[in-house]
């Protein structure tokens, strides 16, 4: 804190030091430039004017000196009381303008008009606006009410006053246009630097948001790239367990599903990190695609439904029969997420008892569907004191939360962001050892159009006998992965490790679908999609094309399509996922139309 500046203090200088504002230092110069100038003009006036004139004006002259003084001393002493001393000055000013037209009765002299202008800029320059009006009126009255009250032929300025004879009437003139002038010049240097300071602050904080936007950008395809790393062997990990698990004995599938465990919850922590990346830099967009509600909602609660047994309690999924076949137009994958990693939470948090997810039609109007769902538990509950910090990145209701039951906090803060996507809020009711209950309302819009029912067969139960499949894929642990699993369908495939193999061994033989990887060496995914779709052969130019990514960049989509691939899938991908596309191809193939 800056030592209060002591009363002997007769430097401008160290005040202005302590000004930051380069307005303010302007304030306080032009009233200390308007209080040195008027004194000065009673130090030369005095001698000039004595016995000369009045009692009453040296007394008035007299008063003034002395005040000027003590407000000069006085904002060098306290600065921050320059609003009471522009006051002061201007008060003063107003009086002198009264006393000389109404009191003292003398005519409208060039001094006195000056004094109307100085109390004008003085007033706007160095206090507020709507006082300035106030004083800049009591100015001009005593003005307007002499013209009024004279006849027309006294409508002029005096060359000298009655009152104060010359010599001292030209001084008290050319000073008052000088400190009319020094003011002006004053403010307008106040108002330039005040500007070039502003322009100065904006290139800096251009410059500073610039660098933010390259942090925040080289952050974002750091954790993508580092996605890209982990997700490649992640995929390899589960989809061998998953393999491993058809032919394993029972006591190996125990240690396989702790595997599988593992490999699933490090690829949820990565998810989740991602998740937050993107929402926090707003690129997550919804998709608007037909879904059939209950029956999301039944997959969601079928893959949480071995977590709650393994606790020994159920999960529990009520939907109103009202909207049991209900079809909306909504984004599945995040609608999913959310409930996922609420429900999620809450078989978590929650020991014996239940949990249940619950769905109610909450209003139904013009071809909108308001839908409430609830996720109640009987968990641990959380403290009333907590409830508001758990929606915060990273942040858990307790470090005992967080020591016993793990996690980033990261879940919560996800929700709460996607659901503002969905123009939603969520609510928390909770109570500490009794448990808690998320609620949110989401309005979607109805699906009206014609529903194409997807193949609901199990992928083991089925063949994709006589699908002929090229690999497009570097790494030679997940292309072993995806033989095994194409064999496993008895689908016969062949590798390419490099766009470039690809594209020459798809001149060389037939395929009926591309599995194509983005990042290869010598000639990636979109290179080698672009080469196919300009080959002059339309069977094979119009060869599917599916993407497999490790990726996870928030235009992933956009830019799959512009190379002209049909279809992706994220590494690492369900089984399930990969025949169900797979069998449309199959499905597609002439004389197959109607097979299955």
């Amino acid at each position: 804190m800056d030592k209060p500046i002591p009363f002997l203090n007769f430097s401008l200088k160290k005040v202005l030091a302590r000004q930051s504002d380069n307005l303010n230092r302007a304030r306080i110069k032009i009233v200390y430039t308007t209080l040195l100038l008027s004194l000065l003009k009673i130090v030369i006036v005095m001698p000039l004017i004595y016995g000369q004139v009045g009692g009453h004006q040296l007394y008035r002259i007299g008063f003034i000196f002395i005040l000027y003084v003590i407000l000069t001393k006085y904002l060098l002493y306290k600065p921050n009381s320059i609003n009471i001393i522009s006051h002061a000055i201007i008060l003063s000013g107003v009086g002198g303008i009264w006393s000389n037209l109404i009191v003292l009765g003398q005519s409208l002299n060039l001094v006195t008009i000056q004094f109307v202008f100085m109390v004008t800029f003085v007033g706007y320059y160095i206090i507020n606006s709507r006082y300035a009006i106030i004083y800049s009126f009591f100015a001009i009255g005593p003005v307007m009410y002499y013209l009024m009250v004279n006849n027309r032929s006294a409508w002029h300025l005096n060359n000298t006053s009655t009152e104060l004879p010359s010599p001292g009437f030209e001084v008290i003139v050319f000073l008052n246009f000088l400190t009319i002038v020094l003011i002006h010049y004053l403010f307008y240097r106040a108002f330039r630097d005040n500007v070039h300071e502003k322009e100065e602050l904006n290139k800096q904080l251009q410059a500073t948001v610039a660098e933010t936007k390259a942090l925040a950008e080289s952050r974002s395809v750091f954790l993508s790239t580092m996605s890209h790393e982990l997700r490649t062997p992640l995929n390899a990990v589960i989809g061998m367990t998953s393999l491993i698990k058809d032919t394993a004995s029972e006591e190996q599938i125990e240690n396989l599903d702790i595997l599988e465990f593992s490999a699933v919850s490090l690829l949820t922590l990565v998810n989740d990190i991602l998740d937050f990346n993107k929402s926090e830099n707003d690129k997550i967009e919804l998709e608007n695609i037909p879904v059939n509600l209950p029956v999301l909602l039944h997959k969601v609660a079928s893959g949480l439904q071995q977590k709650a047994a393994e606790k020994g309690f159920e999960l529990v999924l009520e939907v109103d029969n009202s909207i049991k076949d209900e079809w909306i137009i909504t984004d599945p994958t995040r609608l999913t997420q959310i409930i996922y990693n609420l429900a999620g939470n809450a078989i978590k948090f929650t020991e014996q008892g239940r949990v249940c997810v619950k769905v109610q039609e909450e209003d139904r109007c013009d071809g909108q569907l308001s839908v409430r769902f609830s996720v109640s538990d009987t968990g641990i509950g959380i403290a009333p004191d907590r409830q508001g910090i758990i929606f915060d990145p990273f942040m858990q209701a307790s470090v005992d939360t967080t020591r016993h039951y793990g996690g980033t906090g990261l879940g919560l803060a996800i929700v709460k962001r996607l659901l503002k996507l969905f123009n939603s809020n969520i609510k928390l009711e909770s109570q500490p050892g009794k448990g808690s209950v998320f609620t949110f309302n989401i309005n979607f819009e109805r699906f009206k159009g014609d529903v194409t029912p997807v193949s609901s067969r199990k992928v083991n139960d089925n063949n994709l006998q006589g699908l002929h499949v090229l690999i497009a894929e570097d790494n030679p642990i997940n292309a072993l992965l995806l033989v095994k699993l194409l064999t496993k369908w008895q689908v016969t495939a062949v590798v390419a490790n490099n766009g470039q193999l690809a594209v020459d061994k798809l001149m060389t033989d037939d395929f009926d679908v591309i599995l194509m990887d983005l990042h290869m060496p010598v000639m990636d995914g979109y290179q080698a999609t672009k080469t196919v779709r300009a080959i002059d052969d339309e069977f094979r130019a119009n060869l599917p094309i599916i993407a497999l990514t490790a990726s996870v960049s928030h235009n992933i989509n956009d830019k799959i399509k512009a190379a002209g691939m049909n279809d992706y899938l994220s590494k690492p991908f369900q089984a399930a996922a990969l025949f169900q596309k797979l069998e449309t191809i199959s499905r597609g193939k002439p004389g197959n139309a109607m097979v299955g």
